[in-house]
């Protein structure tokens, strides 16, 4: 693993066991599963200024038996929810996965959200109503369950402001937050930013999104005035949101 630091930046190349394919539907997927391999593995990790030595902690506590939980805020078809909940099998450790979504499409918009809607966000609702529709709790759930991830991987439907307060409360090392808009993002952070173990992540998928420019403007004002600090990576061409965002938990 290779860390560039770029002005305010952090790039990041990981090297992999074995070659992945750089094709145009891969580049928004692969990012958020090296993040979380990393979260799981730390690739070893050794020097204590490195900014992921605090996840060996972590593994220390799950390879002594102790479970961890990881959460997903905004599944869509679960793809890279059942990704993540698979390379966590690899590695054969504990790790229990929550997926929350409507799984109906977006939410009603805050004023916010209206108020930051671009134009072609709005080209996009006019020619569809809505976005992220086309899924079902129903059809994750048949996914998740012919991979055999039924003990791995909770499904929680409905709204964020909703669902959230009925998780358990305990530590999260992984949070992946995929919900595009500026409420959720708000929600999500609020919630799960305090319940993040030290060494976790935080994932922001949505943080470059040209369509989604209400997640960055989210995701800024919440870590305003916080000691983490953003780091990036990319696969794959330069393109709208192919760069994504995640912090390391102090």
């Amino acid at each position: 693993m290779t860390l560039a630091m770029t002005g305010n930046k952090t790039s990041a190349k990981y090297d992999l066991p074995h070659q992945l394919p750089y094709l145009e539907k891969y580049a928004k997927r692969i990012p958020v599963l090296q993040v979380f391999r990393m979260a799981l593995a730390s690739f070893h990790a050794s020097r204590s200024h490195h900014p992921f030595a605090a996840i060996n902690r972590l593994l220390t506590q799950l390879s002594q038996g102790g479970a961890y939980f990881a959460a997903e805020c905004g599944v869509y078809r679960g793809s890279s929810l059942i990704a993540c909940a698979e390379i966590a099998r690899d590695y054969q450790l504990p790790v229990h996965f929550y997926g929350l979504d409507t799984f109906a499409g977006f939410p009603e918009f805050s004023q916010q959200d209206e108020v930051l809607t671009p134009a072609v966000l709005k080209e996009k609702l006019e020619q569809k109503g809505n976005l992220f529709a086309d899924t079902s709790l129903e059809a994750v759930q048949k996914k998740v369950d012919q991979r055999k991830l039924s003990r791995a991987i909770s499904l929680i439907p409905g709204k964020f402001n909703d669902t959230l307060q009925t998780l358990p409360n305990q530590e999260y090392f992984f949070v992946n937050i995929d919900c595009d808009l500026y409420e959720p993002h708000l929600e999500c952070l609020e919630y799960f930013y305090p319940r993040t173990a030290p060494g976790g992540i935080i994932f922001f998928d949505d943080y470059e999104s040209v369509i989604f420019p209400m997640a960055k403007k989210a995701i800024d004002e919440f870590m305003a005035g916080r000691p983490e600090r953003l780091f990036y990576i990319r696969y794959g061409d330069e393109q709208p949101n192919h760069t994504k965002a995640f912090i390391v938990k102090f």
